[in-house]
């Protein structure tokens, strides 16, 4: 192969430029951005709760946190898609930038505690240590004591800098949409929901797995491993989009200069564009309905099925329904991908779009009511009696810290009853088989005085809760496609020089109504559906949270009637009468 160019350095440019600086490398690029910087905000927030595990932030923190962000996203969402619509590449780069830098930033201000109390009894394989009934820390199965008596000197400056990282994340994920996914339907507008496919796959799929894949770590001495990696590849995602050009040889969108494209005249536009704002007000509704009722899918599951899910039980992991999950997403996806890409020279029509997400919402509301019916018989929780929890008499000397381990059931062997950690049943000793819990000495129980990891209603709400997840996953399947044709709506209603500016915009107004008003409704829920509370935290709820998957199904349904009218608004240019 024969590169051409005098020099080292042009045959490395040529290179670069015809086997690298292509727009598949720009897409795949944009994934892997998205991804790590999703990765990133989680990883800071789980850095943030082991600081309120250890007392010195309210156990709120992450919730309050995600209302800020939301509105930092709300006030500034418009405006940092318009300042960097010129050089979509160099907006896109300077934002990665900026948040790995301050992300860098935190590994100035590390924790006190070297080894952290862990939250709970199972470690992940990590050596802990537990508090028993006699209220002394002892080695117990890798349990885990309570909070830490240390003074950290860095808490205030760690605190800043991982929220300071947690609004930049937030406004650098506005970058990639607005500013990356136009950079790509402007070159290739006909793969538009292509491009959009892939990305909110990764939301959804991906995404809402890193919880589980950071959680370990982020409470180990390690922890500053996986936070550098992700800064570092957060950066190396800047360098790489700083190589592109503005406009490839093959764009097809041309800049027209006979529109004012100032901020002003650009924010009027889309505020009068009626197709584009009924489409956003719809996107805000299935925000709402998807995102704040996975936010607490592990509250529903452990008040409707009484599984343990803040550590993996091997009877109840959900591994591989993540797995799986992620599977679902993709496939699905790639049907409608596949469906409304390249079959016209400007890609999917707006009205077209915003039918199909009508029908699809529909299709996420009906999965919303089947999930709010499956149920099974838990029994009762020892202690939780109407919506109230009263510690046990017969543990009440164990000085149990529940903040810390959260509902980790156990079920006494003999009495057959659940109790909401081991330490409420006075459990003592405990033996590990195979990873496999069984503790002993519990002073609640009757006779043996034995008790087994897990909710005594498991074996019963196994196909329950099987159901559930089947039903979860088709639901953020089918989620994911009607958020693709929303997306399309929202690029194709408006002039072409304003996508970004609508991306933005569009945001903004999600941000507001979906993840502030919509954060603060499911908030309520939680409050009013609350058994058993700790620093304003509810550890448990009662059966009635179904009422989060009730409004999550008239959510979606009020999406599909906001794509209905969508359909027969005007958008900002007249549409070609051909059907796809």
């Amino acid at each position: 192969m024969m590169l051409q160019g005098k020099t080292v350095f042009h045959k490395l440019w040529f290179f670069l430029v015809t086997y690298v600086l292509t727009l598949k490398r720009f897409d795949l690029f944009l994934q892997g951005a998205l991804l790590i910087v999703i990765l990133l905000e989680t990883n800071v927030y789980l850095l943030l709760k082991r600081d309120a595990t250890q007392g010195y932030h309210t156990m709120l923190v992450e919730e309050w946190v995600m209302v800020g962000a939301a509105g930092v996203e709300v006030a500034l969402g418009a405006a940092v898609a318009w300042f960097g619509r010129g050089r979509r590449q160099f907006a896109l780069s300077s934002w990665l930038g900026v948040t790995s830098a301050c992300g860098l930033l935190v590994l100035a201000f590390p924790f006190a505690v070297s080894v952290p109390a862990n939250v709970g009894w199972v470690t992940d394989g990590a050596a802990g240590v537990g508090q028993n009934c006699s209220g002394t820390i002892t080695e117990l199965c890798g349990a885990a004591t309570g909070l830490s008596s240390t003074v950290d000197n860095n808490i205030t400056g760690r605190t800043v800098m991982l929220v300071l990282t947690v609004l930049l994340c937030t406004l650098t994920k506005v970058s990639i949409w607005s500013h990356g996914l136009t950079y790509l339907d402007d070159h290739d507008p006909q793969n538009g929901p292509y491009f959009y496919g892939i990305l909110i796959s990764i939301r959804l799929s991906l995404g809402l797995s890193g919880n589980n894949w950071l959680r370990p770590g982020s409470v180990r001495e390690d922890w500053w491993e996986a936070h550098l990696s992700l800064c570092m590849l957060t950066l190396m995602f800047a360098v790489l989009f700083t190589l592109f050009p503005t406009r490839m040889k093959d764009c097809v969108e041309q800049e027209d200069r006979t529109i004012n494209t100032g901020f002003a005249a650009s924010l009027g536009r889309i505020v009068r564009n009626k197709a584009l704002w009924l489409q956003t007000l719809g996107l805000s509704f299935l925000s709402a309905a998807v995102f704040c009722f996975v936010h607490y899918d592990r509250a529903y599951v452990q008040a409707k099925f009484h599984v343990e899910t803040i550590r993996q039980d091997p009877r109840t992991s959900r591994t591989l329904s993540d797995i799986f999950r992620s599977l679902v997403i993709i496939f699905f996806v790639m049907i409608f991908r596949v469906r409304f890409s390249a079959r016209r020279s400007d890609g999917v029509k707006a009205s077209t779009a915003s039918r199909v997400a009508a029908v699809v919402a529909i299709f996420v509301a009906v999965f919303f009511i089947v999930i709010t019916v499956i149920s099974c018989d838990t029994g009762d929780v020892a202690g939780v009696t109407d919506g109230v929890y009263n510690h046990p008499n017969c543990s009440k000397s164990c000085g149990c810290n529940l903040k810390t381990s959260g509902f980790s059931p156990v079920c006494a062997i003999d009495s057959s009853t659940t109790y909401f950690s081991p330490c409420t049943a006075g459990c003592s000793a405990c033996e590990d088989l195979n990873g496999f819990q069984l503790f002993h000495d519990c002073s609640c129980g009757t006779g043996t005085q034995r008790a087994v990891r897990g909710a005594c209603a498991l074996l019963s709400c196994r196909f329950a809760f099987s159901a559930y997840q089947v039903f979860y996953t088709m639901m953020l399947a089918v989620s994911a496609a009607c958020f693709l044709m929303q997306g399309m709506v929202v690029i194709r209603a408006v002039h072409p020089a304003d996508k970004a500016i609508a991306v933005g915009g569009s945001f903004a107004v999600v941000a507001l109504l979906a993840f502030v008003l919509g954060n603060l409704l499911y908030m309520i829920i939680s409050y009013l559906t609350c058994a058993y509370s700790y620093d304003a935290l509810c550890l448990l709820n009662n059966p009635s949270i179904w009422t989060a998957a009730a409004t999550s199904a008239l959510l979606a349904l009020l999406a599909a009637a906001a794509s209905i009218m969508a359909s027969r608004a005007p958008g900002a240019l007249p549409e070609p009468t051909t059907e796809l």
